[in-house]
């Protein structure tokens, strides 16, 4: 039996394989970096999320950007004068040592 398809599902499909190629060229685009992307080439608005599901749907994740807090010119001095005290340790130094987070 021929199931007829509706022709939003067609405008999906599209959107869908626009997202597949989009992404794969552009390895470090975000969910909204596409999002806007296909808004301006097509003018048809799409939300994050739904770029991150239809990118889900075919085995491709965005890219999630990490957010962190920059060293104070302090911490880099004191990281920098402990990499430097450590530098020249054997690893029989180094086996006495336990790392913790």
């Amino acid at each position: 039996m021929l199931q007829h398809r509706s022709p939003s599902s067609y405008k999906a499909e599209r959107g869908t394989v626009y997202f597949a190629v989009t992404a794969k060229r552009n390895r470090r685009s975000t969910a909204s970096d596409l999002s806007r992307q296909l808004s301006s080439a097509t003018s048809t608005t799409v939300s994050r999320q739904t770029v991150y599901r239809r990118l889900g749907h075919i085995g491709l994740y965005t890219r999630r950007p990490v957010r962190c807090v920059p060293l104070t010119a302090t911490h880099c001095r004191l990281r920098l004068t402990w990499n430097r005290e450590h530098a020249l340790w054997t690893p029989q130094q180094w086996s006495c040592v336990m790392f913790s987070d």
